[in-house]
């Protein structure tokens, strides 16, 4: 399932920004594993590998100190920071929160049109599976959510989980850890629980399988965190 971890290295210069490839290219490469905890990112290799300045590749490196996911040691570089338990819990009280709050008022507003577009995009995750295709999976499983945040009416919601949105990757990234279609599986079928409870306009059990699809997904988190600690 899991692609070759350097086909991040592979420059698709298709947006306006260097900075903003030069980003795209450092997140795939720590949400995939090829950066870890601790490593240093040499800004003058991703500037030759790329071939752009080490201004735009610093100003990537910036943006990602700026989301916690880099810490910089002045004098010695760049490195990988290590993302503790407690802030994984911190950040995912914020989701729980903002997601519930999500769809109650999805629920209390008569959007009927959101269970079909939310059906749409677990149909685009299963058939992503299917054909083993890791990293599109990925992000057409998280759309579910994201249907959620827009779907609320509330616009500061998907802007704050936007804020967290490459930690909460890295953590589903955490959460699939040798088992990708076993947990996938069950990502999808608890998202399809959800659905089911929305079309019979149910919220307390709506709200209830979706309480459970995101503790699941913590208790999940947390085994591989103490798997990896373990190793």
């Amino acid at each position: 399932m899991q692609k070759d971890k350097e086909d991040f290295l592979v420059p698709l210069f298709v947006k306006t920004s260097r900075a903003e490839n030069v980003y795209e290219a450092i997140r795939k490469g720590i949400i995939s594993g090829y950066w870890k905890a601790g490593d240093r990112i040499n800004d003058a290799e991703l500037a030759k590998r790329y071939g752009v300045s080490r201004l735009s590749v610093r100003e990537a490196l910036s943006k990602l100190v700026e989301s916690r996911i880099l810490e910089k040691e002045y004098w010695k570089g760049y490195y990988v920071r290590k993302i503790s338990m407690d802030e994984f819990e911190a950040i995912f009280e914020i989701r729980q929160s903002l997601e519930k709050l999500a769809l109650h008022r999805i629920m209390t507003s008569g959007n009927t049109d959101v269970a079909s577009e939310l059906e749409k995009a677990v149909d685009k995750s299963e058939s992503d599976l299917k054909s083993g295709n890791s990293e599109e999976f990925m992000k057409s499983d998280f759309s579910f959510h994201e249907i959620l945040y827009r779907e609320s009416g509330n616009p500061w919601i998907p802007y704050i989980l936007s804020i967290t949105k490459i930690l909460i990757d890295i953590f589903r990234t955490i959460e699939k850890g040798d088992e990708f279609e076993k947990v996938a599986k069950a990502s999808i079928s608890e998202h399809r629980a959800v659905i089911e409870m929305i079309k019979r306009n149910d919220e307390k059990k709506a709200m209830e399988n979706l309480e459970l699809h995101l503790e699941n997904h913590k208790e999940r988190v947390y085994k591989e965190y103490k798997k990896q600690a373990g190793k």
